[in-house]
């Protein structure tokens, strides 16, 4: 995870929900889950970046504790809430091992980050093991995946370079991409699909509560997005919303979010 953490140290992950083409993300993750997340209950938030999520439910009285493989990420969580007053915690960690937490000690779990780019098998299935560890039984684990269906798409529209046939081999067939490769666009990178995040998750003993497609093509066509006034923008989230769970549009939406409960054994 060397490759992640050093790559996400040279951006400005704080500016990803900017623009309305890219906060639609944002907007239906949180429309999803507020009426999951128990009043006042304690979120533990998993690969938090730079804590929009993070913030955005501390400021609602939620205990919110945050973290994060990249220590800049931290450092501005810690800044902000220090400038702000909100009260969260949040420190460097490594979602394949939440150690540091007890067992049951969260209501709910937030990883939306790690399934971007946990390319091993054994190791994204030590993450959901240890979100569930950490969540108390019943409570619920809401896990951010990206389709591999909409990566084409979106290379065609802003790196054509990689229109190639061994990239789409390897986003389509592996859904795996490394730095350093001849055919990496990112970093270290894991991408799925609707069906295979459901039955990855099903190995779990987990029950499936909310699928969401929580951008849908709007990342795509980003410009498009973009240029729409309020009303507009207010029209099309008011569309999005009502289509993010059909399956259809599962299928072709940049992010997706799978939500679960946790069953009694825990597993």
């Amino acid at each position: 995870m060397q490759n992640v953490a050093s790559y996400y140290e040279s951006i400005d992950e704080a500016s990803r929900f900017s623009r309305n083409s890219r906060r639609i993300e944002f907007l239906t993750t949180n429309h999803v889950l507020e009426k999951i997340i128990p009043e006042g209950g304690k979120i533990l938030d998993v690969g938090a970046g730079t804590g929009i999520y993070s913030f955005y439910y501390a400021e609602r009285k939620h205990k919110v504790v945050a973290i994060d493989i990249t220590p800049k990420h931290i450092d501005i969580i810690n800044e902000q809430a220090e400038q702000t007053g909100i009260t969260l915690d949040a420190y460097v960690g490594n979602a394949i091992d939440l150690s540091g937490f007890h067992s049951e000690e969260f209501d709910f779990v937030m990883c939306f980050g790690p399934m971007y780019h946990i390319t091993n098998i054994d190791d994204r299935i030590a993450c959901i093991r240890e979100c569930l560890r950490v969540l108390k039984p019943g409570g619920h684990l809401a896990v951010a995946y990206i389709n591999k269906f909409s990566i084409m798409p979106m290379l065609a529209t802003r790196e054509q370079q990689y229109i190639r046939y061994s990239v789409i081999d390897k986003v389509v067939n592996e859904g795996i991409i490394r730095e350093g490769d001849e055919d990496c666009f990112w970093t270290d990178a894991y991408f799925t699909s609707p069906d295979e995040i459901e039955a990855f998750m099903n190995q779990f003993d987990v029950i499936p509560v909310e699928h969401a497609a929580t951008d849908g093509i709007s990342h795509t066509i980003q410009e498009y997005i973009d240029r729409l006034d309020d009303d507009q923008f207010d029209s099309w989230l008011h569309y999005h919303f009502k289509t993010c769970r059909e399956r259809s549009i599962l299928g072709m939406s940049s992010h997706g979010l799978y939500v679960v409960q946790k069953g009694v054994s825990g597993r």
